[in-house]
């Protein structure tokens, strides 16, 4: 009997360990955005808040940014969220072009926000948890819904604007939703890419940079260009870079 409690024990001690080293495996859960905010809060260092998020890519809209900056984010906190976003979305690209996909791992995928839960006590993430469904719409699998399908080839011949034009007409107050319309019939310039839309020819290092960073989206906020126009140009950007790396990695250029 002694002998068989011993084995008992065994197993089960056996089973904990096999249970935490696959739990070990896995991804992190996500580090609330308000954690984040909290930890700013204390004018604690950028290096110190970035700690904090660990490996947590974040998905935010354009108008985020800048109440994340009235939150207390820094700079390079902001930067470094639209930074590890982008790269993402540029790792979700390639995967869906070459077939190969992460699985249904929620906390695999950019956590997209809702800073507006945050006044009722959230924790300033979206309850819509990302998947590795395909939504459609040459949008990869774990891109948020709220980007907008593919533009295609044809935005190469659209009309450019820039992101200057853009703060230059809602401070000359071209209307809201007239404004949004714009960003989201023409090619973003000198953002994504320039030198293959205009030439055909790829001229892409091994990474793509990240042509709109969230400190500036955030000064734009502050400049007072209008919440749904930072969303319109943060989702058109991304449409735009999800393009344009299709083509570059269904070009074969190496990455």
């Amino acid at each position: 009997m002694n002998g068989n409690l011993r084995r008992s024990r065994a197993w089960l001690i056996l089973c904990v360990v096999l249970q935490a080293g696959c739990a070990s495996l896995g991804p992190s859960p996500p580090v609330p955005i308000s954690e984040v905010i909290a930890l700013s809060k204390t004018g604690a260092a950028p290096n110190q808040v970035i700690r904090k998020m660990g490996r947590t890519v974040y998905a935010p809209r354009g108008s985020d940014f800048g109440k994340l900056a009235d939150l207390g984010l820094q700079p390079p906190v902001l930067d470094l969220i639209q930074t590890r976003f982008v790269n993402d979305v540029e790792l979700l690209t390639r995967a869906w072009v070459l077939g190969d996909r992460r699985g249904g791992c929620s906390a695999c995928f950019p956590q997209p926000l809702d800073l507006a839960n945050l006044a009722n006590g959230g924790d300033g993430m979206s309850a819509d948890r990302p998947t590795g469904r395909n939504t459609g719409g040459g949008r990869p699998p774990g891109v948020p819904t709220w980007v907008p399908g593919s533009p295609g080839i044809a935005f190469r011949n659209a009309p450019s604007l820039t992101v200057d034009e853009i703060a230059a007409r809602a401070k000359a107050g071209v209307p809201t939703a007239e404004l949004v319309a714009q960003i989201h019939s023409s090619r973003l310039d000198g953002l994504i890419g320039q030198g293959f839309i205009a030439t055909g020819q790829i001229t892409f290092g091994t990474r793509a940079s990240v042509g709109l960073s969230g400190s500036e989206l955030a000064a734009l906020r502050k400049q007072g260009v209008p919440d749904p126009v930072l969303d319109a140009l943060q989702e058109e950007y991304l449409a735009q870079f999800i393009e344009i790396q299709r083509q570059r990695v269904g070009s074969g250029v190496r990455m």
